[in-house]
């Protein structure tokens, strides 16, 4: 790569953080977590190594940025924004969520995941955005189906954590139709739990 090139990227990111951001997470998405360090990624996407500390500050905020981007695509493209109305929508969000083309993000989790619980208090943020605002996303979600409120951060806590353990296994696998039967079994069993249980929201 040529210093030209490179010059004309640093000034065309210069006042462009959201480019810049949308370069690094392709970079990381396709490259993993391992081995990450800020001057060789700088020189990848073609900016300075002052640049990428000046618009991200550190390696965790900018992981922690690069989740946040990937979690936004995923939601924008599976519809879990719009919030389902019914638990069993679920199964849906499933199977958009986990084609092929996007479990390179949750390969890109579970690295993030593992760094975070070696190091939490470096990827506080991190735990802040994916750990609790999922809960609160899927808290909403149930209530909204007829769980009691003050049952509702125990379902969501299983949900969530349901999910998360198939999109590793998942990932570990790639045993697709099991893994999928087991997601829509759990949320079968999910919905009749809620709704054996007396209303006393």
């Amino acid at each position: 790569m040529s210093a030209d090139h490179i010059d004309g990227r640093r000034v065309r990111y210069q006042h462009r953080r959201p480019e810049l951001l949308e370069a690094v997470t392709d970079h990381v998405l396709s490259h993993g977590l391992t081995g990450l360090a800020m001057r060789p990624l700088a020189e990848a996407v073609g900016v300075s190594h002052g640049t990428l500390l000046h618009h991200f500050g550190s390696k965790e905020n900018l992981v922690t940025e690069v989740i946040d981007l990937l979690r936004q695509r995923l939601s924008d493209a599976t519809g879990l924004a719009d919030s389902p109305a019914r638990l069993t929508s679920l199964v849906a969000w499933w199977r958009d969520s986990t084609t092929a083309e996007r479990l390179p993000v949750y390969r890109l989790l579970f690295e993030v995941f593992a760094q975070a619980a070696r190091d939490p208090d470096r990827y506080e943020r991190f735990r802040q955005q994916v750990v609790l605002d999922s809960l609160t996303l899927m808290e909403g979600l149930v209530i909204a189906d007829g769980c009691p409120r003050a049952q509702a951060p125990l379902v969501a806590t299983m949900i969530v954590a349901q999910a998360r353990g198939l999109q590793l296994d998942l990932l570990a696998t790639d045993d697709r139709e099991r893994v999928d039967r087991t997601f829509t079994l759990f949320v079968d069993l999910i919905d009749h739990l809620m709704r054996s249980r007396p209303d006393d929201r």
